[in-house]
């Protein structure tokens, strides 16, 4: 009986074991940090018809998201921005818009002083605590969605918080349908398709993709998780994650993944007829990714 008993105790252990190993390892092949590659960043060649500053998860205010407001002014100072668009997230921990002098207006005064129109949309710690509505306004949206046609391109802000909203579902679809933008770009801020920490959010593809397929579009912008990543062409449409103006995470690779890495960062992206020029860019102003789309 004691034999047995021992033999039971080791056998348990090298399950324990086993399945703490496998967890660990889990763990430790989905963690990258930031690129082994940089490069300078060059004007874009023909100029910009079109030149937009993206930045997401941006609420936790410090030094790290002063470093990104910093590194936008420096391009944005080399070619102006015609926008700067947030991706939710936008104060942390519960979105009240008294603090968003310190994640945003400060941070990225130098690009909002230049001109630059603000975007921004909705995160889930910006409705935790009903302070949604009163966020929107202090940024000067329109409300939780919203359209804009800036020349040819189509941006169209949603609110991912409460994706199956019949409202806005048929706004999505209505705005889609009846543009004539050669492109379509849809900010939200779970992602559909993402290897980081907190994953893909299914809902919102479920819901989303397939209009997002069905009318063309080319480029959905997503925050929530605090890395970077690209997928590859998944229905017409690249995913971008853009969650690491403030603060990173690990982050990881499936399928559907370009490429990822955890690194602070802000998107610019260029888009002049048929062309679009999707570059990450991090605190010290190198690029580490770089994409060209045609329409």
């Amino acid at each position: 009986m004691a034999l047995l008993l021992v033999l039971v105790l080791v056998a348990g252990l090298g399950v324990g074991f086993a399945l703490y190993h496998r967890q660990v390892v889990s763990y430790v092949t989905h963690r990258k940090g930031g690129p082994s590659t940089t490069w300078a960043y060059v004007a874009h060649d023909p100029p910009a018809a079109f030149h937009l500053a993206v930045a997401g998860d941006v609420g936790d205010s410090g030094s790290r998201i002063d470093a990104t407001g910093a590194a936008a002014a420096r391009i944005g100072a080399i070619e102006p921005y015609d926008a700067l668009l947030l991706l939710g997230d936008n104060v942390y921990p519960t979105g009240n818009p008294a603090n968003l002098p310190d994640t945003v207006f400060e941070p990225f005064a130098e690009v909002l002083d230049s001109g630059t129109a603000l975007l921004a949309i909705l995160g889930n710690h910006d409705v935790k605590e009903g302070w949604g509505d009163a966020q929107m306004e202090a940024l000067g949206m329109s409300g939780r969605y919203w359209a804009e046609e800036h020349g040819d391109v189509l941006v169209i802000g949603l609110d991912s918080t409460d994706v199956t909203d019949p409202e806005q579902l048929a706004f999505l679809e209505d705005s889609l349908a009846s543009t004539s933008a050669g492109w379509k770009i849809v900010a939200l801020h779970h992602p559909p398709y993402s290897a980081g920490y907190q994953g893909s959010s299914t809902n919102v593809r479920d819901t989303l993709s397939p209009l997002f397929e069905q009318y063309g579009v080319q480029l959905v912008l997503s925050g929530h998780d605090h890395d970077y990543q690209r997928s590859v062409p998944i229905g017409g449409v690249t995913y971008v994650v853009s969650g690491a103006g403030a603060g990173t995470r690990r982050t990881g690779d499936e399928a559907f993944t370009a490429t990822s890495y955890s690194w602070h960062h802000f998107v610019d992206i260029a888009i002049t007829g048929d062309r679009l020029v999707l570059r990450a860019i991090g605190q010290d102003g190198s690029v580490f990714d770089e994409v060209v789309m045609d329409a």
